[in-house]
């Protein structure tokens, strides 16, 4: 099978974390030929779409992660399957190359995440499916609706939309001095945000439950804040351990499911704080790498056989 990986720069990458890697090096393993496609190679020609993309060894080593082949470029039916890994923000240079993959499959190239599913899940608004699995929350711009919620529930974090890894996000109490400094960037901006109760249990970790197929593995990956940071996110710095699946994340988990299946989501990344879900991860989603190192647990090896699965 050959098998591309759209993803950011791969010299840029944690070799020892990174979960894109890992599917590459279970792919490699398996006899696939493997290629990279950055994000801005993605193109159209007229009514094909293409890209500019070499072919790709991997291996786990700190000196040297990964060797490229020359570039070449060509249309994207040159592909059995693409594995679409690029990293937020969801803007629209995002959004364009979700249409150019997605014109790929109409060529009967299969992409994964399903670029249709990419667009129509934003990984923040996609809880707001799920009333009941979420705490009090609302999304808008608008200064005055946004202090009064504030007021109600007297602490609140504030997310944007269209990131990931803890980025921009904010926590603000009612008596905070900075509060009206930070509505009126909001309200200038007129970039909706998303804005729920603060969940004290954030002190505890929250929790990352990586679903392949609408599967889990029986365990999570725990993100604990260091410091005096409310954020468990690894790129801000949090800790990883794994733990075993309470009741309460079976029953979200089985919640979502369904509709990620429906859905054609192949992988997706559920992530949940206390007794609530917080986010539907499904661009790139991660802690591969915690659950190989600490249980075993090969998601990656698990992902390749999916994809093999579709053909």
């Amino acid at each position: 099978m050959k098998l591309a990986f759209v993803m950011d720069p791969i010299s840029q990458i944690s070799y020892k974390k990174d979960s894109t890697l890992a599917m590459m090096v279970e792919a490699q393993e398996k006899g696939h030929e493997i290629f990279y496609i950055e994000p801005n190679c993605l193109f159209f020609n007229s009514d094909k779409p293409c890209a500019e993309f070499s072919p790709i060894s991997v291996k786990y080593e700190e000196s040297s992660w990964y060797e490229k082949g020359e570039n070449t470029i060509s249309s994207l039916d040159f592909f059995d399957a693409i594995l679409m890994r690029q990293d937020p923000p969801f803007d629209m240079d995002f959004i364009n190359n979700t249409y150019i993959l997605e014109a790929a499959t109409k060529l009967g190239v299969k992409v994964f995440n399903h670029p249709k599913a990419l667009r129509d899940n934003n990984e923040k608004l996609a809880i707001l499916d799920y009333p009941s699995l979420i705490t009090d929350t609302i999304v808008s711009s608008s200064k005055e609706i946004i202090n009064d919620f504030i007021h109600k529930n007297s602490e609140v974090v504030i997310k944007p939309l269209g990131l990931m890894g803890g980025e921009g996000i904010k926590r603000l109490h009612h008596e905070d001095s900075d509060l009206l400094e930070t509505l009126d960037l909001i309200d200038q901006k007129k970039e909706k945000m998303m804005i729920q109760k603060f969940i004290p249990e954030v002190f505890e970790g929250d929790k990352r439950v990586i679903l392949i197929s609408g599967e889990d593995c029986g365990f999570s990956v725990t993100r604990i804040p260091q410091g005096d940071d409310f954020r468990g996110n690894l790129a801000a710095g949090g800790k990883a351990e794994v733990r075993e699946l309470n009741d309460r994340d079976l029953e979200i988990v089985n919640t979502i499911k369904p509709k990620l299946i429906k859905n054609g989501i192949l992988v997706a990344g559920i992530d949940i704080l206390g007794s609530f879900l917080t986010e539907i991860n499904i661009t790139s989603p991660t802690c591969f790498r915690e659950l190989y190192d600490q249980q075993g647990i090969n998601l990656a090896k698990d992902l390749i056989e999916q994809i093999e699965k579709a053909f």
